[in-house]
């Protein structure tokens, strides 16, 4: 029965047979692979991947999302249309990839499907968790002068050029007890190779970029009266800028960048600590477009500030259609209501109490195999 199915749906127009599938979700369409061999040369195609992840991008639907967190050193994930409209939440631990037992494991950042981790401040991995897929990078310090092992990498970002239609990576390694010296390097998935040392003046950058309008951008200085100001490295032209503090954003304890809707936001504590802030800058480029996306105050969500011992636990990850933000507040995943001012707790199983770093990625179908 199954393969008279398959057979009357070879007379489908193409155009209509293509048209269904970039409908389907990427679980539906790695098994649809096995229903004939036109159907496996069409959905593994470049056009067919670009395409249904285009259309991804615009669906206002979030079933194609999912969270990514480090629990106890391990990568585990979530559905994230569960965690909004179900109870309870399970996450699943990323079983396909052996390394994922390490103690130092850091998610560097998503993009197009794809995670970058770095491993034990040294081994970068690309992976795929739809597909199942990951790859390691070649040494970062081969061809260096700076050997492995008094080397950590610090500084790292991870996007998508669309000029060259190539995946980067930039990290910056510190030389340990050598103070002034660094090397930073990007990686191309097309070359498969690290290039150049690329750096900045005498910036010290520390941490994941977050990656908006083909730029990584890092807040690099932070002084005693909360200012700051950001470095920004443009992965087209592998050429650096800054960013500066908008006047709108003084008076904020040690503020931290993060991505919304597609648009760079910063946020932080605002004195005298009672409530948090999100700012987005609606027109990338633009000084006098950034604007108060939302004003959350800590009663409202049931909270007392997690200060003095530290700062920004509260991360913006999501914006749903209705305007609800997803944001975790130290291990917790909470969901905010801007009309109501307030928020509800999501309960999760799976995700432990040591939940570190979290990131929300689209499933796609993106190879980890460059093109040609």
């Amino acid at each position: 029965m199954e393969t008279g199915n398959a057979e009357r749906s070879t007379h489908l127009p193409q155009e209509i047979t293509e048209e269904i599938l970039y409908r389907l979700p990427v679980k539906s369409l790695l098994r649809f692979k096995c229903v004939s061999p036109s159907w496996r040369s069409l959905i593994s195609s470049k056009q067919f991947i670009k395409t249904h992840l285009q259309r991804s991008k615009k669906i206002e639907s979030f079933a194609d999302k999912r969270i990514i967190s480090i629990c106890k050193g391990r990568l585990k994930a979530c559905s994230l249309s569960s965690l909004f409209t179900e109870p309870v939440t399970r996450a699943s631990f990323f079983n396909f990839f052996p390394l994922n037992i390490s103690r130092d494991i850091v998610i560097v950042d998503s993009c197009n499907g794809l995670i970058c981790v770095l491993v034990d401040a040294c081994r970068f991995f690309l992976l795929n968790p739809s597909t199942r897929e990951f790859k390691e990078l070649p040494d970062f310090f081969t061809g260096t002068t700076c050997p492995k092992n008094v080397g950590s990498i610090r500084a790292y970002g991870f996007g998508f050029d669309e000029s060259s239609g190539d995946y980067k990576v930039y990290a910056v390694s510190y030389m340990i007890l050598v103070i002034g010296s660094s090397i930073a390097r990007v990686y191309s998935l097309k070359a498969d190779s690290w290039g150049r040392n690329l750096f900045f003046k005498d910036v010290y950058m520390f941490g994941s970029a977050k990656f908006v309008s083909g730029k990584f951008h890092w807040i690099t200085d932070i002084k005693r009266n909360s200012k700051w100001e950001g470095v920004c490295f443009d992965l087209k032209s592998e050429t650096f800028g800054t960013v500066k503090q908008p006047s709108c954003m003084e008076g904020y304890y040690k503020p931290t960048l993060a991505v919304l809707e597609g648009c760079l936001c910063v946020f932080s504590d605002y004195a005298p600590i009672i409530r948090f802030d999100i700012w987005i800058w609606n027109e990338y480029g633009v000084e006098d477009s950034w604007s108060k996306y939302v004003a959350i105050s800590y009663p409202s969500i049931s909270c007392e500030p997690l200060l003095p011992k530290a700062y920004n636990l509260v991360t913006p990850l999501f914006v749903l259609p209705s305007g609800e933000v997803l944001f975790t507040y130290g291990l917790d995943f909470l969901i905010y209501n801007k009309k109501d001012n307030c928020a509800r707790q999501q309960r999760t199983v799976d995700f432990d109490h040591r939940v570190r770093a979290t990131e929300v990625y689209t499933e796609s179908l993106v190879s980890l195999v460059p093109d040609d």
